[in-house]
């Protein structure tokens, strides 16, 4: 018996969970659903509970050094007991905040869905889903705006952010300009932060191009640089563009 213990401890005979998802290709602000697969374990242990956590990964800085770190965005539990030694299958369903990073527009953003399993006095088993998350409609609708306005999407990331609308990290669309008629910026900043219906809550960088002497001034102080928090009308492009249009010029 103590040697069943002691394998436990290092998952030896343990349960294994499995999430199989309804679909991986998932919209910011919409649902995740499909099924929690629990197979196998001890018959004398009981699971506390199941967890599944939505994660995204963020770049962080600590002096001149860069680094990645897993940041949990939202969570449910599914709970227990569950009584291992049988199989379980339990649907799950949640529903993904408005700012879940969109990973489907390239660069270094990932999103997944962890799934975990509390078993006391053992290591808890672990699964790993990766997540396609797509803008919702009006997020879109910004994106398309922006291009209409004469940028091109250029960079996406999801940087580390101590004291931002309450949470430790946002995802920042980077825009260049497309011609020599947004030449007087060298890239706008777009942020997503709340949304009701089509109504979107952003913040804008404008980082405007900095020339001659008066220029050098704006880079060395800072002042290059502003940030804007604007509500926009996300019900098409042209709505978005309009309201844009008001702040960008």
């Amino acid at each position: 018996m103590a040697l069943k213990s002691f394998l436990r401890a290092f998952g030896v005979g343990g349960p294994t969970i499995d999430a199989v998802l309804d679909t991986d290709r998932v919209m910011a602000g919409g649902p995740l659903s499909g099924t929690l697969h629990i197979r196998g374990g001890d018959a004398s242990q009981v699971a506390a509970k199941a967890t599944l956590e939505l994660i995204a990964r963020v770049e962080k800085k600590m002096g001149d050094e860069e680094y990645q770190a897993d940041e949990v965005i939202a969570g449910v539990q599914l709970p227990g007991p569950i009584q291992l030694g049988r199989d379980h299958s339990l649907p799950f369903r949640m529903d993904l905040p408005v700012h879940t990073p969109v990973t489907s527009l390239g660069g270094r953003n990932f999103v997944w869905l962890r799934s975990g399993l509390d078993v006391p006095w053992a290591m808890d088993p672990s699964d790993k889903d990766a997540l396609q998350v797509y803008p919702n409609p009006p997020q879109a609708n910004v994106l398309q705006a922006m291009e209409s306005l004469g940028f091109r999407l250029y960079k996406v990331d999801i940087d580390a952010r101590s004291s931002w609308f309450g949470r430790k990290w946002v995802q920042e669309f980077e825009f260049k300009p497309a011609g020599y008629g947004r030449a007087r910026y060298d890239e706008v900043e777009v942020v997503f932060e709340g949304q009701r219906g089509d109504q979107l809550d952003l913040m804008l960088q404008l980082d405007r191009s900095a020339r001659g002497f008066g220029g050098f001034l704006m880079e060395m102080s800072g002042t290059d640089e502003s940030w804007q928090r604007i509500t926009v009308d996300g019900s098409s492009p042209q709505a978005a563009a309009a309201s844009l249009s008001r702040v960008i010029g």
